[in-house]
């Protein structure tokens, strides 16, 4: 056992997976129980009101949190779990549970999973808040997207039929037919990684308060427009996809920022850039194998923090929820997160 456990607050999302979050809570509930542990489960009748239940359990001071459920539900309840500094676990629940891929959380093991609470280690890993242009802060653990990615998630999110994993793949078919390049704006704020720039394959650079310049020009004949701005440096480019990674896969395993690293205290940028609509289908293979940053259409970044900026309506989504239109500060909170993983 890492430590002495006591009270442990299980919060489960019946609604996560289409019921996989409340088959997994029992599950989860019954393990810590039957090992001897004092339980409290917090279950909403929907997700609204479970993420209510989930700051009660925070304002209740347990020794550790389990979420039951997918990385939404982990980000709704983020905010209060990192400011009480009250330890996270995690019962993979949702549709991608790609935090607890990152940390090699058991997936189709609650018991397995629930068990980390007691005997697992805890490692600190980053999180990353999103202020949209009214001031108000969002918390994310995995990936966020501005672009075909996050236009997806919101048709998806629209559509009533057809249900399951086919929704999604409309969803993208609809979108890929009415393709929209955006013109995205990075204001790099944050220290730069050194060599974690460029186009294509990370270029070289020395670390400091500024990106190294991308280097090339885009497929479209769009050049990236990089220059000093007030102790920043500004990235325009067109694009089709954009994502700022913490963990590397978002989507249920997709390794679209594949050299991100959870506790670097730095966001992995990765802009796909404008280029025909049959190459960009090409592309998904790329992304799947994680080989897409070896591109030349591919700009990679990484930073502490950046201001995106795009055209008006794009939303952007972190965790597979909507974090609010464009345009968005978003920064890395290096480990602020007390995790409970395999030891």
């Amino acid at each position: 056992m890492t430590e002495q456990v006591g009270h442990i607050a299980v919060l489960v999302n019946p609604a996560s997976g289409h019921g996989v979050g409340a088959d997994s809570g029992h599950v989860a509930v019954e393990r810590l129980r039957a090992r001897g542990a004092h339980v409290k489960v917090y279950q909403g009748a929907d997700e609204r009101e479970t993420v209510a239940l989930g700051r009660q359990a925070v304002a209740e001071r347990p020794d550790v949190v389990v979420v039951v459920g997918g990385d939404g539900t982990v980000s709704s309840v983020l905010g209060p779990v990192l400011a009480a500094g009250i330890p996270l676990a995690v019962i993979p629940g949702g549709t991608g549970n790609d935090l607890a891929r990152e940390h090699g959380i058991p997936l189709d093991d609650a018991a397995a999973a629930a068990d980390l609470v007691l005997d697992g280690a805890r490692r600190q890993v980053d999180t990353g808040t999103v202020t949209a242009a009214d001031g108000t802060v969002r918390h994310f653990v995995t990936v966020l997207c501005a672009g075909l990615d996050s236009r997806t998630n919101e048709r998806t999110n629209r559509m009533t039929w057809p249900r399951g994993p086919a929704r999604y793949l409309a969803a993208v078919y609809l979108e890929w037919l009415r393709l929209r390049r955006f013109g995205y704006r990075l204001e790099l704020t944050g220290e730069a990684a050194a060599g974690a720039a460029g186009s294509g394959a990370a270029g070289s650079g020395a670390a400091g308060p500024a990106v190294t310049e991308p280097a090339g020009t885009g497929p479209a004949g769009t050049e990236p427009a990089v220059a000093p701005a007030s102790g920043l440096r500004v990235l325009e480019q067109d694009g089709y996809m954009l994502a700022i990674g913490l963990t590397r896969t978002y989507g249920g395993g997709v390794p679209i920022c594949p050299g991100a690293d959870p506790a670097d205290g730095l966001l992995d940028v990765t802009l796909v850039q404008a280029m025909g609509r049959f190459r960009l289908l090409a592309f998904d293979a790329l992304i799947k194998a994680g080989t897409h940053v070896e591109r030349p259409e591919v700009t990679t970044l990484r930073v502490s923090a950046v201001r995106l900026a795009a055209p008006a309506g794009l939303v952007t989504y972190a965790d597979g929820e909507p974090m609010g239109p464009v345009p968005v500060t978003v920064e890395a909170r290096r480990r602020s997160l007390t995790l409970c993983v395999p030891a």
